[in-house]
């Protein structure tokens, strides 16, 4: 089972043809090397693709050469969704570690809207990463250089532990403190110095490349971060499958 149909599965149940979808969407995995660039700003808009293994990074590229990191990416998240509504890509993808991914056509996902329960949690997950993103964009404009760094780290953990329930407290960071500086939009000297002090307050710990989170509520709260991956509401998709059944009763009495 890849890492799209693991993320899937851990939170709701799903039918043989809805989890037979979504082993489609993953069925050609593709390897990529760190650095790789996926698709550019401007490609055709042909393919969306799911993260199987590793970190990818989305980002706008301005003319200067500089760029702005818009979201990072961990194993079952679906990536390229944002322009599947567009003919030409919107965003660069790109790998920040050795990765697979499975490049699928866009057009396979009309066959989604045949299944509304699986229609409808694909809908909860994007509505779920539309509030984090947007979160993540108030963390930008009201918090400390310390406070988008705590953000950043937490929101880290918490989406690798959604599709991998193997996830404690530690993770393998693949961004260097140039890329911390550039997503929380400070200079790297300055992340350098707020990361130290987040050590020197034990809230966490590096050890190389990995990093432990010491104290999740104390960082959270620095961040002030809230946990909506905790918060799905399994009410309203019931009431998705409800409306599906009474609909598929008025479509069989007429």
């Amino acid at each position: 089972m890849g890492a799209f149909a693991e993320r899937v599965t851990r939170r709701f149940r799903i039918d043989r043809s809805e989890l037979a979808f979504i082993k489609r969407l993953e069925e050609t995995p593709v390897a990529v090397k760190r650095g790789q660039t996926i698709v550019q700003d401007g490609d055709p808009a042909d393919r969306a693709f799911v993260l199987l293994a590793g970190w990818v990074m989305s980002s706008s590229r301005f003319p200067d050469g500089s760029q702005q990191v818009r979201r990072l990416h961990f194993p079952g998240d679906l990536l390229a969704m944002p322009s599947v509504p567009l003919r030409h890509h919107a965003e660069w993808l790109e790998a920040l570690s050795d990765a697979v991914i499975a490049p699928f056509s866009k057009l396979l996902l009309a066959e989604l809207f045949t299944m509304p329960r699986l229609a409808g949690i694909m809908y909860m997950f994007a509505q779920a990463e539309r509030v984090t993103i947007g979160d993540r964009l108030a963390s930008l404009g009201h918090d400390s250089a310390r406070g988008r760094i705590a953000f950043l780290l937490v929101d880290i953990l918490h989406r690798l532990r959604s599709a991998d329930a193997s996830v404690a407290t530690s993770f393998f960071l693949h961004l260097t403190r140039e890329q911390v500086a550039h997503a929380v939009g400070i200079t790297p000297v300055h992340a350098s110095r707020m990361w130290s002090g987040l050590i020197a307050d034990g809230l966490i710990r590096c050890e190389g490349r990995t990093v432990t989170i010491v104290n999740e509520q104390a960082l959270a709260h620095v961040g002030h971060y809230a946990d909506h991956d905790s918060d799905l509401d399994f009410r309203w998709l019931r009431a998705v499958e409800a409306a599906t059944v009474a609909a598929a009763g008025d479509r069989a009495r007429s």
